[in-house]
């Protein structure tokens, strides 16, 4: 197979002669002339010494790309003319004045997989107040604030993302009068910066960062004044403020008013040729549903499932458990269903009694008939709905149950878990089947200010309930390792610890 060409990028603003030729004798033992090309960014072609810093390179093909089409900053803000103009498939920018030391063994050999850039994390803004400024003015954790002197670009993903647009909206939006060219970098790239590793640039907080936390034009209270919905922005107020007070088994919207459900108007087991059809009719129904929604890119699913074997490979009925933060996320538990090609076991969704009750036309149909199983707060229905679980799981379906017990919108973090889904496997003797779904940012902006999120599903290994263990003791050690297993996939995928914020109050409780 032909190895890719990579395009190596230097902004040719002010030069270095003496740092350039450190770095140019390096380049040999790490990129091959025949593979690689070298770039000088310019915004006037006869602007620099052509020849001289061509002859720093021996082999290597030297180009000079004119980027006053694209920037009208300067240095290293350059940067982002590159996902417009290269026309390799990988590319890497290098600072040649930055301060910070240059490892070019681990830029030419890391592989971005779905990332669109790699750069280094800046552990100056792990600590207070520039992790403030990171997290308040940039809405970004402060463990994922990297510095954009050395990026490694993919390329050929940034080309179908509208990366060099999403620079110009932001940077036209916002006068960003601490580390410019950083916050931009950083907001245009996010959710998809690999991180290559832990430096400090030693940037200094100075008035400029107090002024910035408390202005109301600072990035993102304007963002969310100007370009957001006021409604997703209560409800992302009022998930910052259950969090911080430990509540994490209320939803935060208003749930649709519903009425009790009477044991003789419901069958949980889909047994009568009528019941049958209606369930078929509601899965064309839904399948169409979401074939629009991906259509018109209102919903994002990853074609790379992670762990899809775990899935196809099941040869009994299982419980399976996903983190819920959006009614589109049951189309994704559906849509890896398929992809499984489980076909002789059918799945099965627990869901509130007020969305079995209370929903009209198309969504009420589906609530009704898409194989689901509605609680209830009637103590004999109640008695059929465990009954109906008991008689799915042995014969050899699938049971979802979203054990978190609340839906917060677009939320990422795993929230703590109920016993309920794991009483169901222990006491049929069944496994669990753990199931997280990750998010981030996609490249089209939804009418509400917020990026529509693309998904991407984790399955994990199931956890079988222990023979020689009680009900109980089976319960709370599948419902452990679930949230382990959870846990393990978020810190992976994000990159950064689980860590839940605390006022004061709760953290002084605990």
């Amino acid at each position: 197979m032909k190895k890719q060409k990579t395009c190596l990028y230097f902004p040719c603003e002010i030069i270095d002669f003496d740092k350039l030729s450190r770095i140019a004798l390096k380049l040999g033992n790490y990129f091959s002339p025949n593979e690689t090309e070298i770039h000088f960014l310019v915004k006037e072609i006869g602007g620099c010494d052509a020849e001289a810093l061509t002859s720093l390179f021996g082999d290597f093909k030297c180009c000079f790309d004119d980027v006053s089409e694209y920037v009208c900053d300067s240095g290293s803000f350059y940067k982002f003319a590159i996902p417009a103009i290269c026309k390799a498939d990988k590319a890497i920018f290098i600072n040649p004045e930055s301060k910070i030391e240059l490892d070019l063994g681990k830029l030419s050999s890391l592989e971005l997989g779905d990332y669109y850039v790699a750069a280094y994390h800046d552990i100056s803004f792990d600590t207070s107040p520039l992790s403030d400024y990171s997290e308040k003015v940039l809405g970004i954790s402060h463990y994922l604030y990297t510095v954009g002197d050395y990026v490694i670009f993919n390329v050929k993903k940034l080309r179908q993302n509208g990366a060099y647009e999403r620079f110009m909206l932001y940077r036209d939006f916002c006068d960003f009068t601490f580390a410019r060219e950083d916050s931009l970098f950083n907001l245009v790239f996010k959710d998809r910066i690999l991180l290559i590793g832990d430096i400090e640039s030693g940037t200094v907080a100075g008035e400029d960062v107090a002024r910035q936390l408390e202005s109301e034009d600072a990035f993102l209270t304007k963002w969310n004044r100007e370009k957001r919905a006021g409604d997703r922005v209560g409800v992302c107020q009022k998930i910052e403020d259950f969090e911080k007070n430990g509540i994490f088994d209320q939803d935060v919207e208003d749930d649709v008013p519903g009425r009790m459900i009477m044991p003789e108007e419901i069958e949980y087991v889909k047994k009568t040729a009528k019941e049958k059809i209606k369930a078929k009719i509601a899965f064309s129904m839904a399948k169409r549903f979401y074939y629009k929604l991906e259509k018109k890119k209102m919903v994002m699913i990853n074609d790379e499932v992670d762990g899809l074997e775990n899935l196809a490979n099941l040869d009994t009925g299982a419980v399976i458990t996903c983190n819920h933060f959006n009614a589109m996320d049951s189309f994704a538990m559906h849509w890896v269903y398929l992809k499984s090609k489980q076909k002789k076991r059918k799945l099965y969704r627990v869901i509130r009694e007020g969305n079995y009750t209370s929903f009209p036309g198309f969504f009420g149909f589906l609530m009704r008939n898409f194989y689901t199983l509605p609680l209830s707060s009637n103590h004999k229905t109640m008695r059929k709905f465990m009954a109906g679980v008991n008689e799915l799981l042995t014969t050899g379906h699938f049971v979802l149950v979203y054990p978190e017990q609340s839906m917060w919108w677009n939320y990422r973090k795993p929230k703590p878990l109920k016993p309920g889904a794991f009483s169901f496997a222990a006491k049929n003797g069944v496994p669990v089947l753990p199931i997280f779904i990750s998010m981030r940012d996609s490249g089209v902006l939804g009418p509400d200010g917020y990026y529509v999120q693309e998904y991407k599903m984790h399955i994990g290994k199931p956890i079988y309930p222990n023979p020689d263990m009680g009900s109980r003791e089976n319960i709370d050690v599948m419902m452990k390792e679930n949230e382990r297993v959870w846990r393990e996939i978020y810190e992976r995928e994000y990159q950064i610890p689980l860590e839940y914020t605390k006022d004061a109050e709760n953290a002084a409780i605990e």
